[in-house]
């Protein structure tokens, strides 16, 4: 071939390489796209489910207390009907949504567990219900049908693929996705303008405005800027420093943060995405694509990785509490410490992968929301005087802790906690320190794939 023919060929050639390299790049954004989506989705989508779930329950158990009889079967009732409305405030407050757009069903929420609350203590003591608290009942009840309608009506477009909450947390974007988020928020505001068609004010109990007055109380610091907020997620990622920022936007909720794309250096492996605190750069949440392989690491290997790695965030003070272990992941939540008291509602959760111990996901939004110096109370009664409040038909009856429980909303007691055993389960007893009084009861599960209580 002549000299003048492979001059007239070198364009040519070095054309098809450029495309086909900008084919292949272009090809792999598109893959690392996908599978930061996927991951933003499924933590939504977790919090969204797991919000039904708990209205379904909530809708059930108050149309169970209409029909029961006894103090006894109401305070069993009303119990976990305040555990399931503490549940799905904790869901709601995980969605990229406006206050504007969640504040009524917030208070709501907050009401049920509240009057729940109130109530439970009363048959607890056997005092059955009035007929005046059975109407309150009734009303809540109807609310509640109507408010479980509405989320399976979200989880319909869902499921349809007409809805995908991830666009929910942008403020910004293209075509297509300011149009999911219009369509996405216009559902949850059709739940909001439905439920303000109900009263106010069902019930008025010394809690009633707490979601809608409470601020996070784990912030501190300045307000930073986007670049900041890439530097700090790239610090928060376990093995961050392989990664490169790729896209940052910012998410709506009750704490705004910053949804920061990391991308692996390499071009191959997992994608994360971060949300950074717009105050003080904190952690809220962090979500890893890459689906764990067979586990090789054990619990308490595992639970050592991820007790290091709060270290090396900063989170000092942490106690191991639970753990569940989902497929190839174990999950472990850890409470704050302050002067000796765990302090449960501190808490952050730690996914952790078993085939290599890397670190998945990290959940500090209720860390965050309660976390604070307190003024903890000293005890009035001692452990062993708590301990003779426990209830005789235990066995095996040991610990004796102080904790700081949560009893309603923005109510917490300074409490013992006691394990013993009853036949082959085990329950955690909570004593306040203050009275003696017996404030929870909780029964601890265990199976194979973790320590959880109910």
């Amino acid at each position: 071939m002549s000299a003048k023919r492979w001059i007239w060929l070198l364009p040519v050639v070095a054309a098809v390489m450029v495309t086909g390299g900008l084919g292949y790049w272009g090809y792999q954004q598109y893959s690392l796209r996908q599978r930061l989506e996927t991951a933003l989705n499924n933590k939504y989508y977790r919090a969204f489910y797991s919000l039904v779930e708990n209205v379904r329950h909530i809708e059930v158990l108050l149309s169970k207390s209409l029909v029961a009889e006894g103090a006894e079967q109401d305070s069993r009732l009303f119990t976990e009907l305040w555990q399931r409305a503490n549940a799905a405030q904790a869901d709601l407050n995980q969605l990229p949504l406006a206050d504007v757009q969640t504040a009524r069903t917030a208070k709501f929420l907050t009401q049920v567990g509240d009057y729940a609350y109130s109530l439970q203590r009363q048959t607890a003591g056997g005092q059955n219900k009035s007929a005046a608290q059975w109407e309150t009942l009734k009303n809540l009840y109807r609310q509640s049908a109507d408010l479980n309608l509405e989320l399976h009506n979200i989880e319909a477009r869902i499921a349809q693929g007409r809805l995908y909450l991830s666009e929910l947390a942008r403020e910004s974007g293209r075509g297509v996705q300011k149009e999911g988020s219009r369509l996405a928020d216009s559902n949850f505001s059709a739940i909001e303008k439905h439920m303000e068609t109900f009263p106010t004010l069902i019930y008025d109990g010394p809690f009633s405005d707490h979601l809608e007055k409470s601020e996070p109380r784990g912030l501190t610091g300045k307000v930073i800027n986007v670049d900041e907020a890439g530097q700090r997620a790239r610090q928060m990622v376990d093995g961050g420093t392989g990664y490169t920022v790729g896209r940052v936007t910012e998410a709506r909720g009750k704490i705004p943060s910053y949804l920061v794309e990391l991308r692996p250096a390499s071009g191959t492996g997992e994608v994360y995405t971060v949300a950074v605190t717009r105050q003080g750069g904190h952690l809220n949440w962090l979500a890893g694509s890459r689906p764990a392989g067979n586990p090789t690491w054990d619990i308490n290997r595992a639970r050592e990785k991820a007790r290091q790695y709060l270290v090396a965030l900063g989170y000092r003070d942490m106690v191991p509490v639970y753990y569940e272990q989902q497929g190839g992941v174990a999950i472990f939540n850890f409470a704050a410490v302050q002067d000796r008291v765990i302090l449960y509602p501190d808490q952050v959760k730690v996914t952790v992968a078993l085939d290599n111990g890397q670190v998945l996901g990290v959940e500090a939004s209720g860390y965050l929301m309660n976390h604070h110096q307190r003024q903890l109370p000293r005890p009035r009664i001692s452990a062993a005087q708590a301990r003779r409040k426990v209830s005789p038909r235990l066995g095996k009856v040991a610990g004796g802790r102080l904790a700081l429980i949560p009893v309603a909303p923005d109510k917490e007691i300074l409490t013992y906690e006691f394990q013993g055993r009853l036949d082959k389960d085990t329950y955690l007893i909570y004593i306040n320190a203050l009275d003696g009084k017996e404030e929870q009861v909780l029964r601890v599960v265990r199976s194979p794939e973790g320590i959880l209580t109910l």
